[in-house]
């Protein structure tokens, strides 16, 4: 799929969804350190948890520093809707000493200076990177990775790959665009198994259909 191409794709599925005005799917949280702890909460379970997870933390532990300060057995009670409440309590703890620590409570606004925090990746870096600091940034989660790969944008499984293919493909200023078009269908039409090909708005652009 070429650029002309991609861009097409984007606005036809924000027409059939009316999504033009549609604000974004952003992450729970107001500063950039609580956008960075939603992140690592929202992975591996639904959005509604991860929300609900985020919310009773930030009522007791808005910043780094009540973070850094309470003990990992209360993190982990405000954090278990999450799932796998345990391991993300660790990497919770691991990136809020290495933020006071190292980088006096801020959160970094580079991808280089993120992505030396423990546990934070790609994806997490450009979740940062676009919400909490509104710079150009492609994520991929698992939806924008298959939507990616069954229109022909990425010929890969791998969401680095994927990450890179679009932003070849795709202009930066139609980044936000495609974030909120391929979620969107990712999460109706085009699902993981037994994809609604009938009700697809982008049935003709794609390569499995």
């Amino acid at each position: 799929m070429n650029s002309e191409e991609a861009v097409k794709a984007i606005d036809t599925i924000l027409d059939h969804f009316e999504l033009k005005d549609f604000e974004g799917i952003g992450y729970e949280g107001s500063t950039p350190y609580q956008i960075l702890i939603s992140t690592i909460l929202s992975q591996q379970t639904t959005e509604r948890n991860s929300r609900l997870a985020s919310q009773k933390l930030f009522a007791v532990c808005p910043g780094p520093q009540e973070v850094y300060d309470a003990s990992p057995e209360r993190i982990e009670e405000l954090v278990f809707s999450s799932g796998y409440y345990r391991q993300k309590t660790r990497c919770i703890k691991a990136v809020t000493k290495a933020i006071v620590e190292e980088f006096d409570g801020d959160v970094p606004d580079n991808a280089e200076d993120l992505m030396s925090l423990p546990g934070v990746g790609k994806k997490t870096a450009a979740c940062v990177m676009r919400y909490a600091y509104n710079k150009p940034s492609v994520i991929v989660d698992t939806h924008i990775n298959r939507v990616s790969q069954r229109l022909g944008i990425s010929d890969s499984k791998k969401p680095e790959d994927t990450q890179k293919a679009i932003m070849e493909t795709v202009p930066q200023d139609r980044w936000d665009d495609l974030d909120i078009a391929f979620i969107v269908l990712g999460r109706t039409c085009c699902r993981p198994k037994n994809p609604d090909c009938g009700n697809c708005p982008v049935s003709d652009l794609c390569e499995n259909c």
